[in-house]
């Protein structure tokens, strides 16, 4: 499974309700106005800022979003965060560092010295994508933007290539 969060204007949010059938149709969007591709590394940053000695347990929809686009064929692949929502995580976001990250990171994984410069670069790719979700969640707050996450066995976004 792949994720990518993308940034809509409210009015947009609505509208792709009322019309997307798929989440493709989602990623081909003309109303996306800002994306960070997490590809399959989602999973482990989504485990990593959700641990239960993570500083903020508010983190539970930075990556899969609160609220389900829309009952038709999307299923459960789709979702979205309310521009209140997205203000709350990105304050969040604000309060940890990237040193959290890395700490927390390093609690779920043991490492055995065979496994130490796998999960070095694990680490380098964990701590940028946070980079690009702190930037993601900031942009959207100054814009009052919605948040949407699309979370599906393989991304193929035509516009965002």
């Amino acid at each position: 499974m792949e994720a990518i969060l993308l940034l809509v204007h409210p009015n947009d949010l609505e509208k792709l309700i009322l019309q997307a059938t798929s989440p493709q149709d989602v990623l081909d969007s003309a109303d996306i106005i800002e994306h960070v591709w997490l590809g399959s590394a989602w999973d482990t940053m989504n485990k990593t800022l959700n641990t239960e000695n993570a500083p903020k347990q508010s983190l539970q929809y930075v990556i899969q979003a609160e609220h389900p686009l829309s009952d038709r064929n999307i299923g459960r692949a789709v979702h979205y965060n309310t521009v209140v929502r997205v203000a709350e995580i990105h304050q969040a976001l604000q309060t940890i560092t990237v040193d959290a990250v890395k700490t927390h990171y390093q609690y779920l994984v043991t490492q055995t010295t065979q496994q130490a410069v796998e999960q070095e670069l694990n680490l380098a790719e964990l701590k940028l994508i946070y980079l690009q979700l702190q930037d993601l969640y900031r942009d959207a707050t100054r814009q009052n933007l919605a948040v949407l996450s699309v979370i599906v066995d393989a991304i193929h976004p035509q516009k965002l290539i």
